[in-house]
């Protein structure tokens, strides 16, 4: 199907935008982090059991699984502002319940109003169209960097509000107050441009059928531990999501409107950084959950530190300042190494991080060492990959590319959550085996072999950003018309240029590295 041309307004405010993404980062993170140390507390006021309360971890993120599927692609095509907007209202309604909820329902349709707020897939979709090359990536790392200083703090955040004796409603009516403030933004940025084609269909079976099989997976593997592998709900979400997950290929390899479409995109480089997404969801387990109950494990065990809940998350906060200086090395190293240079160099750091885990573990400062070497290098990863991804995103599916780290993080999490819960079950004295961390680091730092290996060969020696504003071609039919020479008629020769140094693309669009 053929487009019309995307109608460009480079005076939209962009500042409001990157504040926008800004703001949907912290959002996210004290939706996430925060509610981790009040589960005792929720559980015990609401009278709600350990299943209850996984339900309402998990419904954060079916309401995420649901919506980006399906709200992504709608802001691509109609508008991001207007889905935004309807979608923040829909939070700001989901944070009053669960504020106000007084069991165990309202309290899961809050979280699951709240998840369906997926604001940063749509907030890029409204930067995507004003943004120069350079400026995706400056705001894809502030963006990475907010976020990972935002994770610690928000647990610790939590922390506080218990030892004050604080409600474990606070957390929700602070989230309220934020999506207010996201809401104001949102209805004073500009909308997207969309396509002036008014025959793009949208591809509702597509959208509808990717959260089904996703979501119906994710449930599988998250509740397959407490419920047992052969239970009617884990069975059952196992078939439902493997016959829409067939059905589901077999209409996007039909369809002319895919939901997920990588044409006229670097897929080289978006697959590489999926896989930058991919590794910290696989081994960040080793650190927000397996770390607190190391340090928690009482003394007598003969390795536990006998922390405190709230003192366990200060160890935590070793990320913020890796994170700081990550920030500015990512900024070099991408630039002055390139992609694939700087992702060796920082999974070798971050196995690194984890061999000291596994081996330099006996006192707290040594902890925290390894948790700001693990910033640093790991997280820096994370960066790199979330740059990647945004430089290959193209104006009209901006949201969708975005949209699907969503699906990567958490379908990359599952099952590692789910095997690092099961190896932190106390033994016969009461006590976490110490087997089982140093089982979990290792399989960590062996994990991230495999990824460098992977590096090594497939990732991209530059960044191309062939979407940006400012990738324009240099010559094009609209202002070059064939020169007549006598019988002759001279066509001009059209050359893409990409933003970035050692790459160009050829008159049909593929990029190849200048020698």
């Amino acid at each position: 199907m053929t487009h019309a041309p995307l109608t460009l307004t480079r005076g939209g405010r962009v500042p409001v935008v990157v504040s926008l993404l800004l703001l949907s980062g912290i959002i996210l993170d004290i939706q996430y982090g925060s509610l981790s140390p009040l589960v005792g507390v929720i559980a015990e006021e609401s009278q709600l059991t350990s299943a209850q309360v996984g339900w309402v971890f998990n419904a954060l993120m079916i309401g995420i699984v649901v919506s980006v599927s399906l709200s992504a692609r709608m802001g691509d095509v109609f508008g991001h502002r207007r889905v935004l907007i309807a979608l923040t209202i829909l939070a700001m309604i989901g944070a009053a319940l669960a504020a106000t909820s007084s069991g165990f329902v309202t309290l899961v349709v809050g979280r699951l109003l709240m998840g369906m707020a997926v604001t940063i897939p749509l907030s890029w979709g409204l930067l995507r169209p004003q943004a120069s090359s350079q400026l995706i990536r400056r705001v894809a790392l502030a963006v990475s960097l907010v976020m990972a200083v935002c994770s610690p703090a928000a647990m610790v955040v939590g922390g506080f509000i218990v030892q004050l004796g604080l409600p474990w409603q606070t957390v929700f009516w602070v989230t309220f107050a934020l999506f207010g403030i996201l809401l104001v933004l949102a209805l004073i940025v500009p909308e997207s441009p969309v396509d002036n084609g008014a025959d793009i269909r949208f591809d509702w079976f597509g959208s509808l059928g990717l959260g089904v099989w996703v979501t119906a997976l994710l449930l599988a593997v998250s509740e397959g531990p407490s419920l047992g592998w052969t239970s009617p709900l884990v069975v059952g979400s196992v078939l439902v999501g493997a016959v829409v997950l067939v059905a589901w290929i077999i209409q996007q390899r039909r369809t002319s409107e895919p939901v997920v479409s990588f044409r006229n995109m670097d897929v080289r480089q978006a697959l590489v950084g999926y896989s930058g997404i991919l590794l910290p969801a696989i081994v960040g387990q080793g650190i927000f959950i397996a770390l607190p109950a190391l340090l928690q494990t009482p003394t007598g065990s003969g390795f536990g530190l006998g922390l405190t809940t709230l003192e366990s998350t200060y160890v935590l906060l070793a990320i913020i300042p890796g994170s700081v200086v990550g920030y500015f090395w990512t900024g070099w190293g991408i630039t002055h190494l390139g992609p694939r240079i700087f992702l060796l160099v920082s999974g070798i750091g971050g196995i690194g991080a984890f061999l000291g885990f596994t081996f330099a573990r006996d006192e707290v400062w040594q902890l925290t060492l390894w948790v700001f070497v693990y910033a640093l290098t790991i997280m820096c990863v994370l960066t790199t990959g979330y740059t990647l991804i945004a430089a290959a995103g193209r104006q009209d599916n901006m949201a969708v590319t975005i949209g699907l780290q969503y699906i990567v993080q958490f379908a990359g999490s599952a099952v590692p959550v789910a095997i690092v819960v099961n190896l932190l079950a106390p033994g016969p004295d009461g006590f976490i085996p110490e087997t089982a961390f140093t089982v979990i680091y290792i399989a960590s730092a062996v994990a991230i072999a495999l990824f460098v290996i992977l590096w090594s060969i497939a990732a991209p020696r530059t960044i191309s950003d062939l979407h940006a504003i400012d990738a324009a071609q240099q010559v094009t039919p609209s202002v070059a018309a064939p020169v007549t020479c006598g019988e002759a008629v001279l066509q001009p020769k059209i050359r893409q240029t990409s933003a970035w140094p050692g790459t160009e693309l050829d008159p049909v669009g593929a990029l190849h590295d200048r020698p």
